[in-house]
């Protein structure tokens, strides 16, 4: 008699990723202050920063095909540290399974009634006949719903409809910006539950390894030095990491200092041809940074992020 067999499925919701955009900001984080919900001790830090319509940050989690007809419930919790006139949204994207040409993403209004906002820890539940999801998509001729931000639909007229009904989820993902105007400060996503399932937010083995997470938003310090001054400035530090900015006189070079310590002319070289320079630190775990020259003296910024 043969040894028995066991098949082991994958799973239907992979594991999240973050991303963002423009203004808006996204990282993970194990800040102690918003241990009391959650299950992996991990939260989701979403910052959506000055809104101007495309601003954003998002969860996205991948979805191995789960059809329309089959979600039936959502549930997510999340810490605001403002009160905001959007909450944190839930976005379902989905196609024909047979003709990947035909998508739509639907997405749930972010300020619809029922959807939490206030300071603090806020929860929501979805009620699929709500009226407050709407789509734009390609390919979706033939459905019985009218697509544009105005049009709103319970998530059941979506099962219901002659074409959605036949198609499947592809994504699912959760997000905060999009607003015209405004800043939309920093949340932290604890909890997600799709179908019951329990969705573990944290970083993946890669990203673990490459650097130590912390809140996106906790350092925001200027700091103007003048030109062709050879001071060393400090502008952030904490138990995790240093971040120092050098200006050195002899050729006008800034430096960007990442490491645990503050070492003059090492780290990121960034190039001043003269007035001021503004370094937007976008993501001070990889050291990615953008600048842009302007007049007077030089004002450095450092946004951790």
């Amino acid at each position: 008699m043969g040894a028995p067999t066991r098949r082991i499925l994958d799973p239907i919701f992979g594991a999240p990723v973050l991303r963002c955009a423009n203004s808006g900001r996204a990282g993970w984080s194990d800040n102690p202050t918003y241990l009391q919900k959650g299950s992996s001790g991990y939260t989701a830090n979403l910052y959506g920063g000055a809104q101007s319509d495309d601003d954003w940050a998002a969860i996205y989690i991948p979805v191995s095909e789960v059809a329309v007809t089959e979600l039936k419930s959502a549930l997510w919790t999340y810490y605001m540290t403002a009160a905001q006139t959007m909450g944190v949204n839930m976005v379902v994207w989905v196609h024909d399974p047979d003709d990947n040409d035909k998508r739509a993403e639907i997405t749930q209004l972010a300020n619809v009634a029922g959807l939490e906002k206030a300071l603090g820890w806020d929860a929501h539940e979805l009620n699929i006949a709500t009226d407050q999801f709407f789509f734009y998509g390609e390919g979706t001729t033939g459905t019985g719903l009218t697509a544009g931000a105005t049009n709103l639909y319970g998530w059941d007229d979506f099962q219901a409809d002659a074409i959605f009904s036949t198609w499947t989820i592809y994504r699912i993902s959760f997000e905060y910006g999009w607003e015209a105007s405004g800043t939309f400060d920093n949340v932290w996503v604890a909890d997600i539950k799709l179908n019951g399932q329990v969705i573990l937010l944290k970083p993946s083995v890669e990203e673990q390894l490459s650097y130590q997470t912390i809140g996106v938003s906790s350092v925001n310090l200027t700091s103007k030095v003048s030109v062709g001054s050879s001071d060393t400035t400090v502008l952030a530090a904490n138990p995790r990491r240093r971040f120092a900015v050098f200006v050195n006189d002899s050729d006008e070079v800034i430096y960007l200092n990442l490491s645990a310590t503050a070492v003059m002319n090492q780290g990121i070289r960034l190039n001043v041809t003269g007035g001021s320079y503004e370094i937007n630190a976008t993501n001070l775990y990889t050291g990615e940074v953008s600048g842009i020259c302007t007049s007077g003296t030089k004002n450095i910024t450092v946004t951790e992020g």
